[in-house]
């Protein structure tokens, strides 16, 4: 039997949140998905179950989110880390990955269908490492 994967989402807006695990849940089995709004709502709750993937928001509230990416890699070094923004610069880009994200994506220009196979991939690799 499976294990279900955790999935943590991390954005302030409740709206984005809310569609990303609607999303999720529709075409993913086996997965628990988990909100936070800050990087502090997200340690404590990493603090109690480990994430296998994080789906993120680099602007984060009283946080920037690329240093965050750090803590994640330090507290959960397995998971994967996909991030979801408005702040699409190549200079954001490069910084998230070399802090540890595995995947960025902008919120605007990304396709649906674009952010489903993210989470396919990302989903299922996780779960076959």
């Amino acid at each position: 039997m499976f294990n279900r994967q955790k999935i943590l989402l991390v954005d302030p807006s409740a709206i984005f949140r809310r569609t990303l695990k609607e999303v999720i849940e529709t075409n993913e089995t086996f997965v628990e998905v988990l909100e936070a709004e800050s990087s502090d709502q997200a340690e404590s709750m990493m603090a109690r179950k480990t994430p296998d993937v994080v789906f993120m928001d680099i602007a984060l509230p009283q946080n920037d989110g690329i240093p965050f990416i750090a803590s994640i890699r330090r507290i959960a070094p397995k998971a994967r880390i996909v991030i979801l923004t408005s702040h699409d610069s190549e200079e954001h880009e490069d910084a998230s990955l070399a802090q540890g994200a595995d995947f960025f994506l902008s919120k605007e220009r990304s396709s649906g269908l674009r952010l489903i196979d993210v989470i396919h991939e990302t989903i299922r690799r996780q779960h076959s490492a």
